[in-house]
């Protein structure tokens, strides 16, 4: 007799990962653990810091380096490092100058009930950005606070949606 064994398999070409975030929960039928590849080109980064309610995330760098925000500090990254967060502490990563930074990062599952919005393609949306406060290396620049602000009312609409399409039963 085989038993069927449930997994969900996706190859990825690592070298050619597509630029800034690719969250895996659909594609992996991911019910337990959120997982994102992140890959920032050279010089680029987050456009605003966040962090988490429940979720401690793991970001292990697979290639190139940067730098990761957290709490005021700057810590330098490279292929190799894995670094661990805890959920209050505010994050933002950015690739090196020179290089792109290319990671995987995992966050742990909170409590039931997540998602809570499933149209956000995360399976643990718990994050709390600060759209007011920039990453240092964006501080002052327009075009991303100008990006920040349409980022905030795009998710503020899927929340607003959301809301309402459990209020009517969705």
């Amino acid at each position: 007799m085989n038993k069927m064994i449930n997994y969900n398999k996706k190859k990825y070409n690592l070298g050619n990962l597509p630029n800034w975030l690719t969250n895996l929960r659909d594609e992996l039928n991911l019910s337990a653990v959120g997982t994102s590849f992140v890959r920032l080109p050279k010089d680029k980064g987050y456009t605003y810091i966040h962090k988490h309610e429940y979720q401690e995330e793991v970001y292990i760098v697979l290639s190139g380096k940067g730098i990761i925000y957290l709490d005021e500090s700057l810590i330098q990254l490279s292929k190799g490092d894995i670094i661990r967060v805890n959920p209050e502490v505010y994050r933002a990563l950015k690739a090196d100058k020179e290089c792109e930074l290319v990671c995987l990062v995992f966050g742990a599952l909170p409590p039931k009930g997540y998602p809570k919005n499933t149209s956000y393609g995360a399976l643990i949306d718990d994050g709390l950005p600060n759209w007011e406060k920039l990453p240092p290396w964006y501080e002052g620049n327009k075009k991303v606070i100008a990006l920040n602000k349409k980022l905030r009312n795009e998710r503020v609409k899927s929340i607003n949606k959301y809301k309402f399409d459990r209020k009517v039963g969705k």
